[in-house]
């Protein structure tokens, strides 16, 4: 028999208990507003729960005995606090017929559950009142030995199970067994060690909690506060530099004031003998009137002497004056190559200072740099800046610290004209094929290179090759990408970055991108250095016995592109990814030439 609930007194529409429930002619119940109300809304008519349609609106007549039946229910509802019918998932009392009330107890010698009313002779009859009597529970079946259909009570200490006594007889029957409350007990006892040892963990991992909280905040104030002092010492360093440059401004602004007093103490001399050799021309342009010739002879002698007219007298000496205004310009145009020239120098200082002083930081936990500088803690004056300002080293230097790293060359990559030593450290050119198998087409099928062994996708790497001991090279780094069978000329557009040496009956020749003219060296280099910043998309040369630059390339596009469905299969399988590996590749064109990668020994640098 079916157990009825609350649920099934219940109209769909308003979600109460029935009343005046009616029927449709699909067999579901509704209160009767309820379902009129609804019909009266909705066209057409139809079923609110199944949606069956009909034709014209049924006539609803009141269903009597599911009526009587939701008026018991409501009675046995109010009538006390225990006389509750059971909801799913609630133990029924075991004993009602019909309608199951909710189980108050469970008898563990009866093997029952009742409800309030049905738990009166258990609490009236003497010998009920002796039954343990626990709270409902569902599961009575668990609780009994199903081979000798007696309850559990006691819990055997060898298997770590419950049995009854008629176990100890038989499979037990060597084992020792205790009450199951004692075993309960000892349970308890253990779960109270256990939760406060589960608790003691809490609190530490809460603490630990608590402390990288504190040391998060600890951190960001004391970023805050480097941050700001950085800010004070560029700002004292700003501060000098204006005030250096504020006192070259008045030395120039001086400089030039003495040249125009000079100036003008030459013009005015220039005025006063302008005025004199006017008067003398104008006495001369008088003596040429004269008749008398008496009187011109005599005059002539005193206007031309040499004690008037001192070296004026030769008009050609005029044509250069001794003081001459472009000199001042001329003064200036040195000043200011002077002032390019230091400031250029102070500015490579400066990128070569701040270059290793950003590495160090990089890869250290904390600022030591900051630290040594404020550790006298002395004021932010020129005499301060001074004393913490070390001695410039050239940038190659830093990337030979920092970013070396130590090259193999791979010989499966390398072409047939091509040998490897077994240190993977030098290449050979032989004009004659060696014929070694092609493996996975890895191998360079018609360019005489050969690539490291492995790559880098990140962050920066600096290798160095002697390329003494050949006429014809190329060096560099490629992109793993690249087609090695077709392989062209080694342009960036074909994924490679290189430097170039060529041998020529008249002249050595020094290329960096293949399609600009030739470098113009002041000497070959011997040993020349590689590197590579990935985040940057730059390749530079370096002449290692010079310490010099020898060419660049910027804005490399290193990274491809790719499409979502290739994004999304390359994350999958994990093999690849829109960041190409750049292996070193190493190329040679002479008969017998050799190229060696060298250790990277940056302690003979000065």
């Amino acid at each position: 028999m079916n157990i009825l609930c609350e649920e099934q007194f219940r109209c769909s529409i308003c979600l109460d208990v029935f009343t005046e429930p009616v029927s449709t002619p699909c067999g579901h119940n509704y209160c009767k507003t309820c379902i009129t109300g609804y019909w009266a809304s909705k066209n057409p008519t139809q079923c609110p729960l199944c949606q069956k349609k009909f034709r014209k609106r049924p006539q609803l007549q009141v269903n009597t005995e599911f009526r009587d039946m939701v008026e018991h229910f409501n009675k046995m509802r109010v009538t006390g606090e225990y006389d509750i019918l059971a909801k799913p998932g609630e133990v029924p009392c075991d004993i009602c017929c019909g309608l199951k009330l909710k189980a108050q107890k469970t008898c563990l010698v009866c093997l029952t559950s009742f409800c309030q009313h049905h738990l009166e002779p258990h609490q009236r009859v003497t010998t009920l009142k002796k039954h343990q009597l626990i709270d409902p529970v569902s599961n009575l079946q668990d609780r009994v030995c199903q081979k000798h259909d007696k309850m559990f009570e006691l819990f055997c200490q060898e298997d770590q199970m419950c049995v009854c006594f008629m176990c100890l007889k038989d499979d037990h029957a060597t084992h020792k067994a205790v009450p199951l409350e004692h075993a309960s007990r000892q349970r308890k006892a253990e779960l109270v060690n256990l939760t406060s040892e589960i608790k003691a963990m809490e609190n530490t991992k809460s603490c630990s909690i608590e402390m990288i909280k504190h040391s998060i905040e600890q951190g960001k104030e004391e970023s805050e506060k480097q941050i700001a002092e950085i800010a004070e010492v560029f700002n004292a360093l700003v501060v000098s530099l204006q005030k250096r440059a504020a006192e070259l401004n008045e030395l120039v602004q001086e400089k030039q004031k003495a040249a125009e007093r000079q100036a003008k103490d030459y013009v005015t001399q220039l005025e006063q003998e302008v005025s004199e050799l006017r008067r003398k021309r104008s006495e001369m342009e008088q003596l040429l009137q004269t008749e008398d010739h008496l009187h011109l002879l005599q005059s002539y002698h005193s206007l031309s002497s040499p004690a008037h007219t001192g070296d004026q007298i030769d008009p050609s000496s005029h044509s250069t004056p001794p003081f001459r205004l472009d000199i001042s310009e001329i003064s200036q145009q040195t000043c200011i190559g002077m002032v390019k020239k230091a400031v250029g120098q102070m500015e490579k200082i400066l990128s070569n200072e701040m270059e290793m002083l950003i590495h160090e930081v990089r890869l250290s936990d904390g600022c030591e740099a900051t630290a040594q500088l404020y550790a006298a803690e002395k004021p932010m004056t020129d005499e301060f800046i001074r004393e913490v300002w070390n001695p410039p080293r050239d940038k190659l230097l830093m990337i030979q610290q920092c970013d070396a790293v130590d090259v193999t060359l791979d010989p499966y990559a390398a072409n047939s004209k091509l040998t490897v030593s077994e240190d993977g450290k030098q290449v050979r050119y032989h004009k004659g094929r060696l014929f070694f198998p092609t493996l996975f087409r890895k191998r360079f099928e018609y360019n005489p290179f050969v690539l490291g062994k492995d790559g880098f996708s990140s962050g920066r790497f600096y290798y160095e090759v002697q390329i003494s001991g050949s006429t014809c090279c190329v060096l560099g780094v490629v992109k793993e990408t690249v087609n090695r069978q077709v392989f062209g000329c080694p342009l960036p557009e074909n994924g490679c970055w290189t430097f170039t040496k060529i041998t020529s009956q008249f002249q050595e020749e020094y290329l960096g991108h293949f399609m600009e003219p030739s470098l113009e060296l002041s000497q070959g280099p011997q040993t020349v250095g590689v590197f590579v910043d990935y985040e940057k998309g730059e390749v530079s040369f370096y002449d290692v016995d010079t310490r010099t630059l020898i060419y660049s390339y910027t804005g490399c596009a290193f990274s491809e592109t790719t499409t979502p469905l290739q994004s999304f299969l390359y994350s999958m399988t994990g093999l690849f990814g829109s960041r190409p590996k750049l292996y070193p590749i190493l190329g040679i064109y002479g008969d017998d030439d050799m190229l060696e990668i060298t250790p990277v020994r940056c302690n003979t640098c000065v």
